[in-house]
């Protein structure tokens, strides 16, 4: 979706009729009301969300922010498992290892492990 937004925008700023079809997901410019509707699914599940130009440029925007935001869950999740399997039965704090993710409140978690314990 990230990289079919520019074109997108500027379609409707244009008021051109712009179509991409990926695998399930579907986003095109049905009218000149400069919207615009996403989908994804099949026929039988599809989900579809109608989006004005201002809230795409919006998205067009926070896309890479949103993108950094998982790339950096997604180096942190082992830490995150490893941590919480060694320090679930502890009654004290864990520290976590040196070369452990830095984006992860390791105190906070510890925290949170033991108040659903």
């Amino acid at each position: 979706m990230a990289k079919h937004l520019p074109a997108q925008c500027d379609a409707l700023c244009r008021d051109e009729y712009y179509k991409v079809l990926d695998g399930d997901f579907k986003m095109s410019s049905p009218s000149t009301y400069k919207s615009a509707v996403v989908s994804l699914g099949t026929k039988k599940n599809k989900k579809s969300m109608y989006f004005k130009l201002r809230e795409l440029r919006y998205l067009s925007h926070i896309f890479f922010m949103v993108k950094n935001q998982l790339i950096k869950y997604t180096e942190a999740m082992s830490d995150l498992m490893n941590y919480v399997l060694s320090s679930i039965s502890s009654n004290t704090y864990v520290e976590p290892p040196s070369d452990a993710n830095k984006n992860i409140l390791f105190y906070q978690l510890f925290e949170e492990l033991k108040a659903i314990m």
